[in-house]
């Protein structure tokens, strides 16, 4: 077994301690909540669930929080889990400051909790309990309405933002080897081996991203692309590109219209501004050098080959669409 590069006692080692726990990804949670017709809320990864039946949950805040006294005395909390495109909520969430709801789209939940717009998931919540926790407190809640949508959540891990991919090896538990299988299995769906392939190249290139700094999720450096590729265009014409719907593709866009990345005229035309530019630049060189490595195994014979067949198939989908056929 191999040495571990650090240990000690946390009490001794406070940094060791907080670099180790900094191992262990999580979601990203907006708690909110609201008490005497102010809304407060504050960005927080210790939420888990706790118990199905009954359904409560769990979460705690820091004592030294602005937000503690209203927390600590709340009747009703909301549990917004952030979606991969929200990295500002999150970064606006962890600041202290005024009425940081003010030119949000958000609802009220049970309590008048608000309910921030285009998450993975929220929960509204009656607090049932509260213990101490050292230098935090832990709220119990019990969840009386959930809401789900079909967003990928944001995650953190070792101090930084990352996105959920479906890992390489997952292949190993689908059942035995659909290779062994008489019909080949989903190994002959081309789309499934794009996919997996995509998602094990995306996992690697986001992690790259975030440790050298360049400071987008792999959502908002597609969007950077598409707009890129053709500008000018509309969300409509770039949603194809994007994978999401339009409330997703909205949220994204205006994510990165908030970074000064993105410029929208008065007609919806999308265009790079020159920060976005310069910024598409460090991803485009970054993703360069990494393939050199991902892809050094693999002949440039293979590589031209696989360039060429989806350099046509993007061209062939941008044409009119033909229908299926099914053999």
């Amino acid at each position: 077994m191999k040495s571990p590069i650090e240990s000690g006692d946390p009490r001794v080692e406070l940094e060791g301690f907080r670099r180790s726990l900094a191992e262990f990804a999580t979601g990203i949670t907006v708690i909110s909540t609201s008490a005497g017709g102010e809304r407060f809320g504050l960005t927080s990864n210790s939420f888990t669930s706790v118990s199905l039946d009954p359904p409560l949950v769990l979460w705690s805040i820091r004592r030294e929080s602005k937000s503690f006294a209203a927390f600590a005395a709340c009747s009703h909390f909301a549990v917004n889990v952030l979606a991969e495109d929200q990295i500002e909520l999150s970064q606006r969430f962890a600041r202290s400051g005024p009425d940081k709801f003010g030119d949000l789209d958000c609802g009220a939940g049970e309590g008048a909790a608000p309910l921030l717009a285009g998450v993975a998931a929220s929960f509204e919540c009656v607090c049932r309990q509260t213990l101490d926790g050292g230098d935090h407190l832990i709220l119990i809640g019990e969840v009386v309405r959930y809401h789900r949508h079909d967003r990928r959540p944001l995650l953190f891990v070792r101090g930084g933002y990352a996105v959920s991919a479906e890992h390489p090896d997952m292949r190993a538990f689908a059942g035995g080897g659909s290779a062994d299988r008489p019909d080949g299995g989903e190994e002959r769906v081309l789309s499934n081996l794009m996919i997996r392939a995509y998602s094990s190249i995306a996992s690697r290139l986001e992690q790259g991203r975030q440790t050298e700094g360049l400071g987008l999720t792999l959502m908002q450096a597609r969007l950077l692309r598409a707009a890129a590729t053709s500008p000018d265009r509309t969300l409509d014409a770039l949603m194809p590109e994007l994978f999401l719907d339009f409330g997703a593709s909205r949220s994204l866009l205006e994510s990165v219209v908030s970074l000064g990345l993105v410029a929208v005229d008065d007609h919806g035309r999308i265009r790079l501004t020159a920060e976005g530019e310069g910024r598409l630049r460090a991803i485009v060189a970054h993703a360069r050098a990494n393939e050199a490595i991902l892809f050094q195994d693999i002949p440039d014979s293979d590589l031209a080959t696989v360039r060429r067949v989806l350099s046509t198939m993007v061209s062939t989908q941008l044409s009119e669409p033909k229908p299926a056929v099914v053999r």
